[in-house]
């Protein structure tokens, strides 16, 4: 159960499903979506019977504490904080920590009760939690580098990979943000998740060997929560995006500097990133809802019924009448 509390008044705010792994093979995505006079906030999950995760976005209006309690026992999970920052105190213990953005750690949890305390900032925070049978299926693949943090987790032994948190690098964050931004469906959706999984682990334990992750293109992350506050504003306003200019002095950084980094960490310009975030929504109306196809095009921002299904197109190579057909056929 996740429980948020406002400080002040010490009222619940809201609670949360308890999260668990899924029984069966399929794989499960749901979103929580809050917005009060105290909270804003979304809580997306992909859940299979291997690994869940979570992205955490969450924007406060005053202090909140956020109570957790984890139904599996001596799990591993990866923590990053893509933007902002809060404390957790891990009860009944007392263990005090911080985390701020662009850093992350590789963490048993125990089940144990925790709090975080959030101030009036936002912050994100993905985390992806590994079952003890995955981690041991990781574990016989690459030996040399999981054999001892899966012997502490089959101990029950509090740890962590860092023992301090540790900035990640851009291929990371990417690989984060790609996880929630994938529209694969079925079985296809845990073989690609489950790659993205691997690639997170591989490069971060690279750093914890290394100290620097030599087997990618590193540079500094400390911007990269401007960058991945660039991705949001789009996708959130996607309908009626501001210019590179205004985007720019909305996330505090110069044209230039966002264009080059946000290449740089997304694989794609901002205007090619915008385009693939709208194609995705239209193929998400399409498929799941009554909308005509000029319909369609209006919601994701096209004036025109014209601009959109040429735009569709050049995407797919199809129209998106014929999209709809044909994906109505499978």
């Amino acid at each position: 159960m996740v429980r948020l509390v406002n400080t002040n008044s010490k009222e619940t705010t809201v609670e949360l499903p308890l999260r668990s792994f899924l029984k069966d093979k399929k794989l499960q995505k749901r979103e929580c979506k809050i917005n009060n006079s105290e909270l804003k906030a979304s809580f997306s999950e992909i859940r299979t019977p291997h690994f869940y995760i979570t992205n955490s976005d969450v924007s406060c209006r005053g202090n909140i504490k956020i109570y957790s309690y984890a139904k599996e026992h001596n799990t591993i999970c990866f923590c990053a904080v893509l933007y902002g920052c809060f404390v957790s105190v891990y009860e009944p213990f007392g263990y005090e920590e911080r985390w701020s953005e662009g850093k992350a750690n590789l963490l048993l949890l125990d089940g144990l009760n925790s709090t975080c305390f959030s101030g009036n900032k936002p912050f994100r925070m993905l985390e992806i939690t590994l079952s003890e049978k995955y981690l041991k299926e990781l574990t016989e693949a690459y030996p040399d580098l999981l054999k001892n943090i899966a012997k502490k987790g089959i101990r029950g032994k509090r740890f962590k990979v860092f023992q301090e948190n540790v900035a990640f690098c851009p291929e990371i964050a990417k690989a984060l943000n790609d996880v929630f931004r994938s529209t694969v469906d079925g079985n296809s959706a845990v073989m690609y998740i489950d790659a993205k999984i691997r690639e997170i682990l591989s490069l971060f334990l690279c750093q914890s060997k290394h100290k620097e992750c030599s087997s990618c293109s590193c540079c500094s992350p400390k911007d990269n929560h401007l960058f991945i506050r660039a991705k949001d504003i789009i996708e959130k306003e996607y309908l009626n995006p501001p210019s590179l200019r205004n985007l720019a002095l909305m996330v505090g950084t110069n044209e230039c500097k966002l264009k080059n980094g946000f290449k740089a960490l997304f694989g794609t310009t901002v205007y090619a990133y915008l385009f693939e975030y709208r194609m995705q929504q239209a193929c998400r109306l399409l498929l799941g809802s009554d909308m005509t196809v000029q319909e369609v095009g209006s919601n994701i921002g096209y004036e025109y019924h014209s601009h959109f299904s040429t735009a569709f197109k050049r995407k797919f190579g199809i129209s998106p009448m014929e999209y709809r057909m044909e994906q109505a056929k499978v």
